[in-house]
């Protein structure tokens, strides 16, 4: 046919283009992933949490592959924590914005009710998918 395919040279060059090209790649499906769930196309049970996590270690086949899972985990991690939910960097980050529009201190009083309620959202979220997690193992 015609067509012939190089495989690319294994070098530190070559290493940082791919891993950034790859890390743009799963940012992207993360962001995906998220319209996906806040529009509802997915389900709040097809989340994973620490359990589901550590299960996907145990399956990981290689050094390679257990490597990649941890990247894939700490982009989500990065990725979660700018959402805009109390209690979160994001949360903090809508705070300031509402700040700076204001051009007023928000008082720490109302700041601490803002944060307590995002922190209860992010332990019931926790809970209610570990215990899916937990579920699906059994």
């Amino acid at each position: 046919m015609g067509v012939e395919v190089e495989q690319a040279q294994r070098n530190f060059k070559n290493n940082v283009y791919y891993g950034f090209w790859e890390t743009v790649e799963f940012l992207n499906s993360t962001k995906d992933g998220l319209i996906m769930l806040l529009t509802g196309n997915v389900s709040i049970d097809q989340m994973t949490g620490p359990v589901g996590i550590s299960e996907m270690v145990v399956q990981t086949s290689g050094i390679h592959d257990f490597v990649y899972l941890l990247a894939v985990v700490s982009l989500s991690l990065g990725v979660t924590n700018l959402l805009p939910i109390p209690a979160l960097d994001g949360g903090k980050i809508v705070i300031l914005i509402i700040e700076a529009i204001r051009k007023k201190k928000m008082s720490e009083e109302m700041e601490l009710k803002i944060q307590s309620i995002g922190f209860t959202f992010l332990i019931l979220l926790s809970l209610y998918v570990s215990f899916n997690d937990i579920t699906r193992l059994f």
